[in-house]
């Protein structure tokens, strides 16, 4: 009887997520015929039998195999003459992204570790060859950045693949900070990546109920994909100018005037902050204005002063507050490696002394330390989570 129970649970569960639109119910179990949502769960289980390091395996002998494929190709367009021509280079870029997209495409060697790779390593050299052709022409600055900026986007959108999604959503948001900073607006940096941190992960679910149905087990892989890389693209670029100042790189030095205004970017960076506080405060239907609320908006805005000073610590604390929120293991481990390495980096900066550094971390410590008893004992002891803390809620 339990054995029945389970069954039509898990049968319940396959349906209301075939109808959520994020398992494909048209799937053919190879071994049974079955065309249904279990099939889906049964694929996966049978790839899942193979051991990891066999996939490993897999997976590095396709990268491999695709790496001879790619230099005979670059020999002989060299042979050719073939990299002084932007249409070969073109030709040949588009040529590789469309293998890679009708591999990634075939549902029998989507499952194919060896083959997944090899279609991942052909698209990966079909941008790189794109991106050879937009550069390498006579195109003014930034166009040919924007050019490859759209190519990027648009390639993360239509192939079909989860790592290729993320490392193509790194792509895009390193050339949107890029164009950023080319228009004079570094500042807009944080503040743009922490809002698209915040939507892609507080907010997944309630954007993907306003698409369609049959677009939406895609949607999803390209929303989670965009929260990991605007996650990243978040740790890095918080101490990126900070340190450009200080080797003095010439991206972020227009002339010999560094032109990057640490108010307005942590100002920034604090008001989107409040908007994640926001949506997480909403799933235990605690409003932002009540006296828990305002406590916890003060904490943030102090923090956000203090990361004037000690950069990266409030986006460090807000993705740990992210990952912790949506039980995020991965993101939660990014977080707090990226706060252990920002404390070290600034502890031995040496551009003050590192008594005067060591009585700061302090200060610092015992002052959040007392701001997080005083908001568990005073308001958080009777805040239970509402129903939408669940639906928002994933691993």
């Amino acid at each position: 009887m339990s054995n029945d129970m389970n069954n039509q649970h898990s049968d319940k569960v396959l349906l209301q997520l075939q109808q959520l639109g994020l398992i494909d119910g048209n799937v053919t179990d190879a071994r049974t015929g079955e065309t249904s949502a279990k099939a889906t769960i049964a694929n996966n289980h049978s790839q899942n039998d193979i051991p990891w390091f066999i996939q490993i395996l897999f997976g590095l002998s396709g990268i491999v195999a695709s790496l001879f494929l790619i230099a005979f190709l670059s020999l002989l367009l060299f042979g050719i003459d073939g990299f002084d021509s932007v249409i070969a280079l073109l030709i040949t870029g588009l040529v590789l992204s469309a293998a890679g997209f009708v591999l990634f495409r075939n549902k029998q060697s989507r499952d194919n570790t060896f083959i997944s790779s090899l279609a991942l390593a052909i698209s990966s050299a079909g941008q790189a060859y794109i991106g050879f052709a937009l550069f390498d022409n006579n195109l003014s600055h930034p166009i040919d950045i924007w050019l490859f900026l759209i190519v990027q986007a648009v390639m993360t959108v239509i192939m079909p693949n989860r790592i290729y999604r993320l490392l193509g959503s790194i792509m895009t948001l390193g050339l949107t900070v890029y164009l950023l900073n080319y228009y004079h607006l570094p500042e807009v940096s944080l503040g743009l990546l922490t809002l698209i941190t915040t939507g892609s992960n507080l907010s997944r679910y309630s954007l993907l109920q306003r698409i369609p149905s049959k677009w939406r087990a895609d949607a999803f892989d390209i929303i989670k994909a965009l929260g990991y890389a605007s996650a990243l693209m978040l740790l890095c670029v918080s101490v990126y100018f900070i340190a450009a100042e200080h080797s003095h790189s010439l991206a972020t030095y227009y002339g010999d005037t560094f032109r990057y205004n640490y108010y307005l970017a942590q100002g920034l960076l604090t008001l989107a902050s409040l908007y994640a506080t926001y949506l997480i405060l909403k799933r235990y239907d605690v409003k932002l204005l009540s006296a828990a609320g305002l406590f916890i908006g003060g904490a943030l805005v102090l923090l956000g002063i203090i990361s004037i000073y000690v950069s990266g610590l409030l986006a460090t604390s807000l993705i740990i507050v992210i990952a912790i929120a949506n039980s995020q293991r991965v993101l939660l481990g990014l977080g707090v490696t990226a706060l252990v390495s920002y404390i070290f980096w600034y502890y031995y900066q040496l551009d003050t002394s590192l008594l005067v550094k060591s009585i700061s971390m302090l200060v610092i410590s015992i002052a959040l330390l007392l701001m997080r008893w005083t908001l568990i004992k005073g308001y958080l002891a009777n805040i239970k989570p509402s129903a939408n803390d669940n639906q928002e809620r994933h691993s």
